[in-house]
């Protein structure tokens, strides 16, 4: 089979893209002059791609996505920012992942390994670590930053400059508005914290033992009835300086919006 035949007959890439041979291209997809795509990807009918996009290796991207379209942000909508796309993601239909804007790194960026279901979207800005899976609707607003390894339930949003570590879960229906530490589960109207997420540590092939390490992380921060510093100050006394502690010790020190409360 030849590169030419890879790409419908409907499908408008511009001559100044750059695709691996092996890309294919749907019906009626729109490619614009800066995008580089690489070997093994497959883009659906009916998606359009711009702006200064980089796509990886063997991703499925389904019908009517839109990739690297400007901000929505009256101040930064002409920013020439870019989106970078990591390796063997599953992008599904009408998923938006617009560019970064001059007010970050003028950069949006999803890693590797991802499940991104129906009607997500990524505002500028946004980051995405690696093997997430994002449910229906999954919402990021601007500079939302996410870690490795985060499950989310449907129709979840996240405000403006909230985080979400790693080895976390977000349940369905729920508003973020503050950070969401590693390893907990979170959920509500507006999200709190109702534990941990221990068959997502299980999943993720934690150890019993490691598995009650970050319960004991969790009671000490969220459940001691002490104020957030005093809380974090006797998690780092009780650290062992590996790396399930570091992590979470980590994320609270570089918390700007604060943290999610106990539920």
């Amino acid at each position: 089979m030849t590169a030419k035949s890879l790409i419908h007959k409907t499908a408008l890439v511009d001559s100044k893209a750059e695709l691996d041979p092996s890309v294919e291209v749907g019906p009626y997809t729109l490619i614009g002059p800066e995008v580089k795509i690489q070997a093994g990807t497959v883009i659906a009918g009916h998606v359009t791609i711009q702006g200064k996009t980089e796509i990886g290796k063997n991703n499925q991207i389904g019908a009517y996505c839109t990739i690297g379209l400007p901000a929505q942000d009256k101040a930064c909508r002409n920013d020439p920012g870019r989106v970078v796309i990591g390796d063997h993601n599953d992008i599904r239909e009408y998923v938006s992942i617009h560019r970064g804007t001059t007010k970050e790194q003028l950069l949006t960026q999803l890693g590797s390994g991802n499940q991104i279901f129906v009607y997500s979207h990524f505002a500028h800005d946004t980051e995405l670590g690696d093997n997430c899976m994002l449910a229906n609707n999954t919402t990021l607003g601007g500079h939302v930053k996410f870690g490795s390894n985060i499950v989310t339930g449907g129709l979840s949003a996240y405000h403006q400059f909230t985080r979400v570590g790693s080895f976390a879960m977000v349940g369905g229906m729920t508003a973020i508005y503050q950070d969401v530490p590693p390893y907990m589960l979170c959920s509500g109207g507006r999200g709190v914290a109702y534990g941990i997420n221990r068959v997502g540590l299980q999943r993720n092939g934690f150890s019993s033992a490691q598995v009650a390490q970050i319960q004991g992380i969790y009671n000490q921060f969220f459940a001691s009835g002490l104020v957030p510093s005093k809380a974090l100050a006797a998690v780092k006394s009780d650290s062992d300086g590996s790396m399930i502690y570091q992590r979470f010790i980590d994320f609270i020190e570089g918390s700007k919006r604060g943290i999610v409360a106990k539920g």
